[in-house]
């Protein structure tokens, strides 16, 4: 799975990328977790408010830190 973090750099996004690690760790699984900071790319995603997060290409979150908690349960989803 791919696990995609928007965000140009600030405490949130850096925050919520930790947390996506932490939850790739948890998952045991094989996940891939990128960190997007280009604002061009993050506008033709359709992202409107960072951090967001997407798992396979879908936006599942956008404008909060979500814990890692939440992230392992949309991984295993």
């Amino acid at each position: 799975m791919l696990i995609e973090v928007f965000g140009p750099g600030c405490a949130k996004c850096q925050m919520l990328e930790k947390h996506a690690r932490q939850a790739v760790e948890q998952s045991g699984g094989i996940h891939e977790v990128v960190k997007i900071s280009d604002y061009a790319a993050m506008a033709a995603r359709g992202v409107l408010s960072t951090p967001a997060l997407a798992l396979d290409g879908q936006i599942k979150s956008q404008g909060r830190v979500i814990n890692a908690d939440d992230i392992l349960a949309l991984i295993k989803n």
